[in-house]
C-alpha cells in the first residue's frame, strides 16, 4: 500500500475525526520520512523546498543548505550545547564562533596536526588488515568499523579506554542523546549520563597518569600537556579532558556508520562493488576513496544536520522559493537531500566517481565542517579496502547478510568472502 492509499483509508477510517485525521497523517508523514528519507526529501525539494512549520524548519536544496551552514552567525549550533555542556563540558561543536571557539580551535589544531595523517593512515591499514586476516572468511563491518577508530584513539589521541568495548559503548551513548535524540527520549539520554559519568573519570586518570610519569609522548594528550602554562593558549586539565570527550565521541561512532552505510550501498550496486574492489587491489587508494564517498553520498549516516536560528532570516533571497524562518526555529540542513538535488548534481541516482568534491557534505559546512574531517577521510576507505581486497568479496548468505540497525545505528553487517 503506497502512502497514498494510507492517507484515502485513514480519511475513510476517521471522517468523523478531524483532530485524530490530522494526529495520524502527521504520524504516517514522520514514519514515511524516517523509512524512506530519500522520497520524503525529493517530494519536499520539489513543492516546498524549505518547509517552516510552527517552530521547526527542514532546509533541502542543495544550495539552501550550504546558505544555512555557511551562515553560523544566523544559525547556531546551540542546539547541541546544552546536552554537551551536561555531558561533558564545553566542546569547540557547541560553541559558536567567538573568542572562546577561536582559542579552543586554534589549540586543538596544532595538538592534531594534519601532518599526522599520513602516519594514522598507516596505522589504520595495519589494524584493520590485521583484524580481517584473522576472520574465518566472514566479518561484521560494524564491529571491524568501531574498533579501528577506537584502536586509533589510543594511538593519535593518547586516551584508549578501560577496554575497546567499554569505550565504544560510551561513544555510542553520548553521541546518540547529544547528536540524534532529537525526541529527547529519556533513556537515550539517561544511557547517556551514565557513560559521562563513567568516562570523565577515567579520561581524569589518563590524563594525571601521563602527567605524573613524565613520559613526552608524540600524540594529542602529550602535546597539549607539553604546551600547557599560559591560560590564554593552553587548555587545563579539565579543558584537556572535555575536549577529548568531544573528540572521541565525534570519531569513533561517526566512521563506524559511515563505513559500514557505504559498504551496505556497494553491495547493492554489484558494478560499484567490482569497481571498489578493484581500486583496493590495485592499491589505487584515491580511486577507492572517490567510491567511498560515492556511496556515503547514496547511503548518509544522517539525514543532516540541526541548527538554531538565532534570527529571523530569509533562506534562497530571491528564488521563487524564498523563505523566512523565524528566530527560535530548530532547522534541519538537509543534506542528505542536498547530495540527491538534480539541479545540482547530474544524474543524482545513479552510482558516480567523477563528481567534484563540493557536491559532497559528508563532513558539513561552513565554520563548524567536521574537526576530524581529514582523520575520517584517511580511515573510512582503509578499513574498507582492508575487505574489498579479498577475493569474492559478498554479502553472507540468507538473513545475516542483512543490514541491521536500530534508530540511532547500524548494529550489524555481515559480509563473506573467499580464504
Amino acid at each position: 500500500m503506497s502512502i497514498v492509499d494510507d492517507f484515502e483509508h485513514l480519511a475513510k477510517e476517521l471522517h468523523d475525526d478531524a483532530e485524530g485525521l490530522v494526529r495520524e497523517v502527521a504520524n504516517r508523514v514522520r514514519q514515511e520520512a524516517l523509512a524512506h528519507p530519500q522520497h520524503f526529501f525529493a517530494l519536499l525539494r520539489a513543492l516546498k523546498p524549505v518547509l517552516v512549520t510552527d517552530s521547526i524548519a527542514i532546509v533541502t536544496r542543495y544550495d539552501d543548505v550550504v546558505e544555512v551552514l555557511e551562515h553560523d552567525e544566523a544559525f547556531s549550533v546551540s542546539e547541541y550545547r546544552r546536552k554537551m555542556r551536561e555531558l561533558a563540558g564545553d566542546f569547540i561543536l557547541g560553541l559558536d564562533d567567538s573568542p572562546a571557539y577561536e582559542r579552543e580551535v586554534s589549540i586543538l589544531r596544532l595538538a592534531a596536526p594534519r601532518s599526522d595523517i599520513p602516519g594514522l593512515a598507516a596505522f589504520a591499514a595495519a589494524e584493520a588488515e590485521q583484524i580481517v586476516s584473522q576472520a574465518p572468511g566472514q566479518i561484521d563491518l560494524v564491529d571491524l568499523s568501531s574498533r579501528v577508530p577506537a584502536r586509533l584513539v589510543g594511538r593519535w589521541f593518547g586516551t584508549p579506554g578501560p577496554d575497546e568495548e567499554t569505550q565504544i559503548a560510551w561513544t555510542l551513548a553520548l553521541f546518540a542523546d547529544i547528536f540524534l535524540n532529537l525526541q529527547n527520549d529519556a533513556d537515550l539520554h539517561t544511557a547517556a549520563e551514565r557513560a559521562g559519568a563513567a568516562m570523565r573519570p577515567h579520561l581524569d586518570s589518563v590524563i594525571a597518569a601521563r602527567k605524573a610519569s613524565g613520559q613526552a609522548a608524540d600524540d594529542v594528550l602529550g602535546r597539549l600537556i607539553a604546551m600547557q602554562g599560559d591560560p590564554a593558549t593552553a587548555f587545563s586539565d579539565e579543558e584537556i579532558r572535555t575536549n577529548f570527550i568531544g573528540l572521541i565521541v565525534g570519531f569513533i561512532p561517526t566512521v563506524m556508520s559511515a563505513t559500514t552505510l557505504a559498504f551496505d550501498a556497494l553491495l547493492e550496486r554489484p558494478d560499484a562493488l567490482a569497481e571498489a574492489c578493484e581500486a583496493a587491489r590495485g592499491d589505487d587508494d584515491e580511486a577507492l576513496r572517490a567510491c567511498m564517498w560515492e556511496a556515503m553520498r547514496l547511503a548518509p549516516m544522517a539525514p543532516g544536520v540541526v541548527r538554531r536560528t538565532a534570527v529571523d532570516f530569509e533562506v534562497a533571497e530571491g528564488t521563487h522559493h524564498a523563505t523566512r524562518i523565524p528566530a527560535g526555529a530548530v532547522t534541519l540542513a538537509a543534506t542528505q537531500s542536498a547530495m540527491l538535488d538534480g539541479d545540482v548534481l547530474d544524474d543524482p541516482s545513479a552510482f558516480r566517481t567523477d563528481r567534484p568534491s563540493h557536491h559532497y557534505l559528508h563532513f558539513g559546512a561552513g565554520m563548524h565542517e567536521c574537526f576530524g574531517r581529514f582523520a575520517n577521510a584517511m580511515q573510512i576507505p582503509a578499513i574498507a579496502k582492508a575487505v574489498l581486497r579479498r577475493p569474492g568479496v559478498r554479502r553472507a548468505p540468507g538473513p545475516e547478510g542483512a543490514l541491521q540497525r536500530n534508530e540511532q545505528y547500524p548494529t550489524r553487517l555481515l559480509v563473506s568472502f573467499d580464504a
